[in-house]
């Protein structure tokens, strides 16, 4: 017995369920395992031929297309095609003259010929017959019957709210609170006026015009006497006797003096 023998020991012993499960799975799940294979190897096959159909065949070709046969054949319909033919030719030289005359001679006058014979023979005639003979005759009656009736309730019901709810309450105020408190404060005003006056009258104006009748004014008539005794007449003769004689002799005697 070799040393690797030794080290990995005696053959492991296969039962005959082992080999029948063996031969099961060689039978039935590797040629399964094999056509899955298979099929992935098919389909990257199928993918790289197309990817390598598309990178060598089908790209080149549809840039070929599109550079040297799509757009110059679109870029010849839209420059020569549409601007020259189709935008100058037919649009400019053909349709819009054709337009213009068909608009002028045509259209127009037949616009005008309708407006003028819609309005003047339909629209006008029947707006008239319309406002007179319906919305005139209806508004009438919608005013009369409706919109005055109605007006004439709501002015009623204002007018009834208004003197029920706010004249009448403010009469009963007036007549029974507000009166009753003005002729009371007037009459309190009108004693008390009476009494302050009588009180002024007792006691300042009546001792006043007895100490001005019994007092003053007989002090006043002395004062004056003696006044005018004292003062008045001696200042009176003094102006008279000597003063005035004083200023016209010296008056004189300035005009002999100077000559004037």
């Amino acid at each position: 017995m070799s040393v690797r023998e030794q080290r990995e020991g005696p053959p492991e012993r296969i039962s005959i369920a082992g080999w029948v499960a063996r031969i099961i799975a060689v039978v039935v799940f590797v040629p399964v395992r094999l056509l899955w294979e298979g099929c992935k190897f098919v389909g990257r096959a199928i993918v790289a031929a197309a990817e390598f159909c598309f990178d060598n065949l089908i790209e080149p070709l549809a840039k070929l297309l599109w550079y040297w046969l799509i757009r110059p054949a679109w870029a010849f319909c839209k420059d020569f095609l549409w601007g020259l033919l189709i935008h100058q030719l037919l649009w400019g030289m053909i349709l819009t003259p054709l337009g213009a005359l068909i608009l002028d001679f045509l259209l127009r006058p037949l616009k005008r010929a309708v407006e003028e014979w819609l309005w003047r023979r339909i629209l006008k005639p029947g707006l008239i017959w319309l406002w007179d003979s319906v919305i005139e005759p209806v508004g009438d009656w919608i005013a009369r019957w409706i919109l005055v009736p109605v007006a004439k309730a709501v002015l009623w019901l204002v007018y009834s709210l208004g003197k029920w709810l706010i004249v009448w309450p403010l009469h009963q105020l007036w007549r029974w609170v507000l009166r009753p408190i003005l002729l009371a404060l007037s009459a309190a005003l009108l004693f008390g006026w009476r009494v302050a006056t009588t009180i002024v009258r007792v006691l300042v104006v009546t001792p006043c015009r007895w100490l001005y009748r019994t007092v003053l004014r007989p002090i006043l008539a002395v004062c004056g006497t003696v006044w005018r005794a004292t003062v008045v007449r001696p200042v009176r003769f003094l102006y008279l006797r000597v003063i005035t004689p004083m200023n016209k002799a010296a008056a004189e005697l300035m005009t002999s003096l100077f000559g004037h």
